[in-house]
């Protein structure tokens, strides 16, 4: 016997929840940790007890890179808190979430900084996991020349 209407909107999916809070917090996070760099809306002093990350931020800041991430940042943010692009916002935020979390975990090593660390890549890679169809078709063993332009390439082939 089939399920009512309403029987099926009060079935609760939790993983979806899940992967929807998880959207929001980090695209959040994302989004106020890259506009706190060009307004700044949160105090990050150095505090008693300086990060030895501050130097490589500091040398990050002096060659430019450091804006750029930022600059990433907020795309990312605006496009998880959007629902826009979810799976190429988590591909590109993927490199900066490795080496937060490597500088987070290994470098810095505090405890409360290490649980920053591994809650992003733990976000990061539950959003991969999630929109994991969209990356699937990229671990083809022979994957087949189809460049953008060719005509066989239509929208029928996307997943």
């Amino acid at each position: 016997m089939s399920a009512t209407l309403a029987q099926r909107a009060l079935r609760l999916d939790w993983a979806a929840y899940g992967v929807l809070w998880i959207r929001l917090a980090f695209g959040s996070h994302a989004l106020i940790s890259g506009l706190n760099y060009f307004v700044p809306l949160f105090a990050l002093g150095a505090g008693p007890d300086p990060s030895p990350i501050a130097a490589f931020q500091d040398e990050m800041t002096r060659v430019g890179l450091y804006g750029f991430i930022k600059v990433i940042e907020v795309v990312v943010g605006v496009l998880l808190l959007s629902n826009r692009l979810v799976a190429f916002a988590a591909v590109i935020e993927m490199p900066i979430t490795v080496a937060i979390s490597y500088l987070c975990i290994f470098v810095d090593g505090r405890p409360a900084i290490a649980f920053s660390g591994a809650r992003e890549i733990f976000f990061n890679g539950v959003l991969l996991i999630a929109y994991s169809r969209y990356f699937l078709p990229l671990l083809d063993w022979r994957a087949e020349y189809s460049p953008i332009w060719s005509l066989r390439n239509n929208r029928s082939d996307a997943p």
